[in-house]
């Protein structure tokens, strides 16, 4: 008896530990705000992931982590690009957000968000409403059939007051029709506006 009992409290106690492995760092306030936002890009840079229909275009349930790194000077005195699918911490405080921007008072909570989990799904309620993959389905598709085209977007960053945020945004086809964004936000009367946007990459 007391050998099941010692088992029992083993099992709870791995499963208690594989589920605090499994929560990520953001908070449910961040959660509705992530959502909200990707919602927002979608309708307002018009994305045509709404319909089923054959012609339109995949969009990942799963966002991925942006890196954010702070840029060091090689030997020759020249910073390098920023590693790939990552950005600097100066490029985040120096683009302007037509009259706004991230200021040097956010550098620690956007280095915080560092932490992020690599991948974050969508809400069900969201995921619903779109025509779907994740990049692992794309890539699979794009094996066997050649044709591929989905939109892959980056969990957004946020200024300490919550109030801007920052998204990148790829495009990834078959040919060379392929392009990034970034994605400048800012939250006015309670609903997240795409401030600006930029050109990051095209094939």
């Amino acid at each position: 008896m007391k050998k099941i009992i010692l088992y029992i409290v083993i099992i709870f106690a791995f499963s208690n530990c594989q589920n605090k492995k499994e929560e990520t760092n953001i908070a449910s306030e961040e959660i509705k705000n992530i959502n909200e936002i990707v919602e927002a890009i979608i309708i307002q840079d018009s994305l045509n992931v709404f319909s089923k229909s054959p012609d339109s275009i995949m969009f990942c349930s799963q966002l991925r982590r942006l890196n954010i790194y702070i840029p060091e000077k090689r030997h020759d005195g020249l910073t390098p690009p920023a590693p790939p699918r990552g950005i600097y911490i100066t490029s985040l405080l120096s683009d302007k957000i037509i009259g706004e921007k991230f200021s040097t008072q956010d550098s620690l909570g956007l280095l915080q968000q560092n932490s992020n989990p690599e991948k974050l799904k969508i809400e069900n309620s969201l995921i619903h409403k779109l025509k779907t993959t994740t990049v692992e389905k794309a890539l699979k598709r794009r094996k066997n059939t050649k044709m591929f085209r989905f939109y892959e977007m980056t969990i957004p960053v946020f200024s300490l007051d919550r109030k801007n945020a920052y998204v990148k945004l790829d495009y990834y086809c078959t040919g060379l029709c392929g392009s990034g964004k970034a994605i400048y936000l800012k939250k006015l009367n309670g609903k997240w506006k795409i401030i600006e946007k930029r050109e990051t990459w095209i094939s």
